[in-house]
């Protein structure tokens, strides 16, 4: 589709060409490849752009953001130049000395157009202060605002209600009556641009909302004068839990519960789809959908947030759908099922899963490889100490568990680190400890049970395959295992 739509394009654009190498050049706007009639002056990194105008033949340079960018010269024609904006561009929020623009240097003159690469989106995540015992902010003291991409910073205020409410459909609420704003004016944004300090305006509410709003869009937390309590989350029951599967949030202050966001703003769970124990330790709620990002979990309150990994997709090594490779090699290749062929398919899936089933003899069980190839997880870094890497997986157990079921993983990594085998009673969830039959339950082994090596770079490189064995050394038992996301989890 791309490639048809890139020859449409430059076949429109020869056709159009006026020709003409002498005359000065000229931008007259910015378009997506797919829509000619889709003009804007604001983009993406990575995006793919058309530069429109006349006499643009000739180009030798093409700067924007004041950074010279590499192009194609096929792709450039006397009133057309395809392009992709860089990955890597510096943003003019990351250096307000940029200037905003496209500038194109041909050899018969240059040309500028005002055109801004956005930031990514700002958001807030909690704020504090020196509180003075139980006293509330005053009138210029001095708080903190943490958070994240705190670019290019157009207004920063208190309101008694939220501008930016939005509805079950996230659309945008139209508030009932005036927002009034109290200003913050006095404010300055750290180097990082992830935290805000500020002094408190001349008079705010007891009670309220703190609004950044930024060139990229605003973002909203709620606020109080007094001492917050921001919610505290101490663990989850699996941070890649099973679409349709109950997932528990375990912490303390989960109180004024707004919502749960999954990844940035991909997945919203509003506080009706979360319940809560009775002393609000625990919340639980299942995802609408499977996030195609994730990355973290945000929980929301009205006194603040706080974040866990969750559904980080490049630590997968396989999910049997998108990610890793599956091969089945071993002993007994008829007893593998997969979403097709299990006689007690579970109720929730994710897609594609694999499993075993079958009735061992005292002993005698079924193993084979479950992953072949490079385990190049990039984003784990290379110094990680392996005592806060886990192996987890998602596991269902249609039958009882009968003593004796064993489940080994072997990893085979190359020299110079040998294969590492762990075997351990692989049926029972991380929390509760027990096998939870009938439901799918996020199992894990510490790094360190496979490996003596001390950080996670000295075997990324090497790690192989992953095996897998069912057995059980003590009794015959009827077995229905399903397995899904095998991956690797860095604990916070």
């Amino acid at each position: 589709m791309a490639i048809v739509c890139l020859m449409q394009v430059l076949f429109l654009a020869s056709c159009s060409s006026d020709g003409d190498k002498d005359g000065q050049p000229v931008i007259t706007g910015i378009r997506s490849i797919e829509n000619p009639d889709s003009l804007f002056t604001d983009g993406e990194r990575w995006q793919l752009i058309v530069i429109m105008g006349h006499h643009l033949d000739g180009a030798k340079e093409i700067y924007i953001n004041d950074q010279k960018i590499s192009f194609n010269p096929t792709y450039v024609t006397s009133t057309n130049i395809i392009l992709s904006i860089p990955e890597k561009l510096k943003l003019v929020g990351e250096d307000p000395s940029l200037r905003p623009e496209i500038r194109l240097v041909t050899d018969h003159g240059t040309a500028t157009y005002a055109f801004h690469v956005n930031s990514p989106a700002p958001n807030l995540i909690s704020y504090t202060a020196d509180w003075v015992g139980e006293e509330p902010l005053v009138p210029g003291q001095e708080f903190r605002i943490k958070g994240e991409n705190f670019y290019e910073v157009q207004s920063l205020y208190i309101s008694e209600i939220n501008p930016y409410e939005v509805d079950e459909e996230g659309n945008l609420v139209e508030p009932e009556e005036p927002v009034t704003k109290y200003e913050i004016t006095e404010f300055t944004v750290n180097a990082t641009f992830d935290e805000i300090t500020a002094l408190m305006p001349a008079s705010f509410p007891d009670k309220g909302y703190i609004v950044l709003e930024c060139y990229s869009g605003p973002s909203v937390i709620g606020f109080r004068s007094v001492k917050p309590t921001p919610p505290v989350i101490k663990d989850i029951s699996s941070d890649m839990p099973v679409w349709g599967e109950p997932c528990t949030i375990y912490g303390k202050d989960f109180d004024d519960i707004v919502a749960i966001v999954i990844g940035k703003d991909e997945i919203t769970i509003p506080a009706e789809d979360i319940s809560a124990n009775e002393d609000n330790t625990q919340l639980t709620f299942s995802l609408p959908t499977l996030p195609e990002k994730g990355g973290q979990l945000i929980l929301i309150t009205e006194q603040g947030r706080d974040t866990v990994p969750f559904y980080q997709k490049s630590r997968v090594l396989i999910d049997f759908d998108n990610y890793g490779r599956y091969f089945w090699g071993g002993t007994d290749s008829s007893k593998p099922v997969d979403e097709t062929t299990a006689n007690n398919k579970p109720a929730n899936t994710s897609g594609k899963f694999q499993g075993i089933e079958g009735t061992t003899q005292i002993g005698n069980g079924w193993w084979g490889p479950l992953f072949l190839g490079d385990a190049q997880i990039t984003d784990i870094p290379d110094d990680t100490p392996i005592e806060k890497v886990e192996f987890r997986y998602e596991c269902y157990m249609h039958y009882p568990y009968v003593e004796g079921m064993d489940c080994w993983f072997i990893f085979f990594t190359d020299t110079p680190i040998p294969q590492s085998q762990y075997s351990f009673d692989g049926y029972k969830d991380r929390i509760t400890g027990k096998c939870e039959q009938g439901r799918w339950m996020c199992c894990s082994i510490p790094m360190e049970k496979f490996t003596s090596v001390a950080t996670f770079g000295e075997i990324k490189q090497n790690l192989t395959s992953v095996y897998l064995h069912v057995c059980n050394l003590k009794n015959v038992q009827d077995i229905a295992v399903y397995f899904d996301n095998f991956r690797m989890y860095v604990k916070p």
